[in-house]
């Protein structure tokens, strides 16, 4: 890495954070869910900066003999470093783990547990002093972040945090090869960076910004957006909105009423990057997700009287993801074995010098992350056995979700199965949890429950597509993995100062689309604090019925792998079926669609069709994030109240 690809990095890198910061906590007035519609993968300041550096190169030679042009490399590495340095800004890490840390202090009431609970969490948790959390709540006269406070809380979260990032990231690191070069996954969300700088786009002869399919997506996706700003400010502009709610609309009588939560997103970059999702995970998708209503139909038909959630997605998800955690080991068994003998056997004849890192550093990183977050965890208060099992959940499932990234390119945060607390519990006693009437165990690991939502180990999958990018532009793997780490960690020392900034100067309760009750991050963590609350007062057995519906998601997964291994033209993934079972609503349209065209373009065109029409779906995607973040500008030169009536929405 060149001083000037140092520099810019961290320019950019400062300057994108700012505006994510911008766009997903101060402006966003009134809407509690608007946040959560910024999390794009990959973040549109990504794809901003990317674009600006395109624009550039051609011309810094000629304003100076001195200056050269940005070169392919330098380009695709300032965007590595992008997208692992912003994301730690938005809803889901540091923005997240604030209020978690805080909430149960803050929030705590006679009618509640919270203070007791918070009572059995370690003094570096967050400040001590009362006022302190109060005013970054409310607010301070003078906006003062009174860091002398928060220098030992942050200092001891970011260690952690690094370490549990690391820990993801040797694990990834374990699996590049299986899927880079044994199963040849195409990690198609790469897509949209390398059309970007590359002179052909993928499918096309002609430079990507010259195609005039990738012009006709984008014309596309720039009508839609007007259209819908154009509806917020005048209601009697035609528009297809955001969304459109198919089951209210059509399924008003009982027992079709199970149909009635359905409803039809309209995601123009889910649609461009659907078409380079396999059929079968298409179908997939689309399948299990109409199937969860359609069972609670059929239980209302036969008079089964099923419980409240039947069939019971979220522990569907946890078992698929947990069997899925497993088979990923298994197929790549061989390649561990192999790594195993060379780190510790000396086996000259298997190579790692092509590595992100070398064999040894990756497991033990792995393994010696893992151990350390229980030690750590376990320190803290929390059953050794427990926490060994939550941070499973949370490093296993991660790996999962990097999975479906690879080999589909599914770009939503929200695939990712969370609340690992719950899911202990579909096993065991709240005895078992609180032994002794002792409230540490609860309270350690309910307070990492902002951890589960999905957000944090989804920068796993960045990790994945980095390493495959590295890979694909020549760069020398060995020094992904400590930018990767230093972009991190800048990320998160940046975001403390904003958000600490923001909150300090308007008061946390009021931001993040934040009303009476705080916005999004804030209502997350008093939902935590509050199960926890609900498990002190009342007690309660384990759930066998989630117990058996976890189990249940957890051999289907399994089933549909080995059906696949014995049946190759078997319809069914189980990527679909994880990915879509539980947050499927905002997918399930999408899929359905592009399985059709998708279809009637292998049947009538073959694979020349399909890849002549590649750079019209990669403009939908990429006109997509690029309105995402001029929609973004406008909106914010116009007026907050804009906003309340239209946000472009990703995640």
């Amino acid at each position: 890495m060149t001083s000037r690809t140092l520099l810019l990095s961290v320019v950019l890198a400062l300057a994108a954070i700012a505006w994510m910061h911008q766009a997903s906590l101060v402006q966003t007035p009134g809407q509690i869910y608007a946040p959560v519609y910024l999390l794009s993968v990959p973040p549109v300041p990504a794809i901003f900066c990317l674009l600006l550096l395109v624009i550039l190169a051609p011309v810094l030679p000629r304003l100076s003999r001195k200056l050269k042009s940005f070169s392919k490399q330098e380009m695709l590495l300032i965007y590595m470093v992008l997208v692992v340095a912003v994301p730690p800004v938005t809803f889901g890490v540091v923005s997240s783990m604030l209020p978690a840390a805080s909430a149960a202090n803050y929030f705590a009431a006679p009618d509640n547990n919270f203070q007791a609970l918070a009572d059995n969490l370690p003094k570096w948790f967050a400040p001590q002093n009362p006022e302190i959390i109060r005013t970054m709540y409310e607010g301070s006269p003078d906006g003062t972040i009174p860091w002398r406070q928060w220098a030992y809380p942050l200092a001891m979260w970011t260690g952690f945090m690094a370490l549990l990032y690391f820990t993801g990231l040797c694990l990834v690191t374990i699996f590049r090869k299986q899927w880079s070069e044994n199963e040849r996954l195409r990690y198609p969300l790469l897509f949209i960076p390398l059309s970007i700088v590359e002179k052909e786009a993928p499918g096309s002869h002609t430079q990507f910004f010259r195609n005039s399919l990738v012009w006709m997506g984008i014309g596309i996706v720039v009508l839609h957006h007007a259209l819908n700003i154009a509806n917020a400010y005048n209601p009697a502009v035609m528009a297809l909105k955001d969304r459109y709610g198919l089951g209210a609309q059509i399924f008003t009588e009982y027992p079709w009423t199970a149909y009635r939560g359905i409803t039809f997103f309209h995601r123009p970059q889910v649609i461009g990057l659907a078409y380079f999702v396999p059929l079968d995970i298409l179908f997939s998708g689309w399948f299990f997700f109409l199937l969860q209503p359609t069972l609670r139909l059929i239980s209302d038909l036969f008079g089964f009287t099923a419980s409240a959630g039947f069939p019971h997605t979220l522990p569907q998800s946890a078992g698929g993801y947990a069997g899925m955690t497993l088979i990923l080991f298994w197929v790549a068994r061989h390649e561990i074995v192999k790594m195993l003998r060379k780190a510790f056997g000396g086996d000259r004849s298997i190579g790692d010098s092509s590595e992100p890192m070398s064999h040894r550093a990756a497991l033990i990183g792995a393994l010696g992350g893992m151990l350390a977050i229980i030690i750590w965890v376990s320190a803290m208060g929390a059953n050794w056995a427990h926490a060994t099992a939550y941070f499973l959940m949370v490093v296993g499932f991660g790996l999962v979700y990097a999975r479906i990234r690879a080999e589909a390119g599914i770009p939503t945060m929200w695939g990712y199965f969370g609340g690992h607390v719950r899911t202990l519990r579909y096993f065991l006693d709240v005895r078992q949890i609180m032994p002794q009437s002792s409230l540490s165990n609860l309270a350690v690991l309910t307070s990492f429950d902002w951890l589960t939502e999905g957000y944090f180990p989804g920068q796993w999958g960045y990790v994945a597509e980095n390493q495959k990018l590295a890979e694909d532009i020549k760069i020398k793997p060995r020094i992904i993995v400590p930018v990767m780490m230093v972009a991190f960690v800048l990320g998160c020392v940046f975001a403390y100062y904003l958000i600490l900034q923001s909150y300090y100067t308007y008061g946390a309760m009021v931001l993040h689309g934040g009303t009476t009750r705080g916005g999004y991050a804030i209502i997350n963590a008093v939902n935590a604090w509050t199960q926890a609350s609900s498990m002190v007062d009342t007690g309660g057995a384990p759930n066998r019925e989630y117990a058996i519906a976890m189990i249940s998601g957890a051999a289907l997964t399994v089933l549909l792998v080995l059906g696949r291994w014995r049946w190759l033209r078997l319809p069914f993934h189980p990527l679909g079926y994880i990915s879509c079972i539980q947050y499927g609503y905002c997918l399930w349209g999408p899929f359905f669609v592009v399985w059709i065209i998708k279809g009637l373009v292998h049947r009538l065109g073959g694979a020349r069709l399909y890849r002549q029409l590649m750079p019209f779906f990669l403009g939908l995607a990429f006109g997509d994030l690029l309105c995402g973040g001029i929609t973004w500008i406008l909106m914010a030169l116009l007026g907050p109240d804009i906003t309340a009536g239209y946000m472009v929405q990703f995640g």
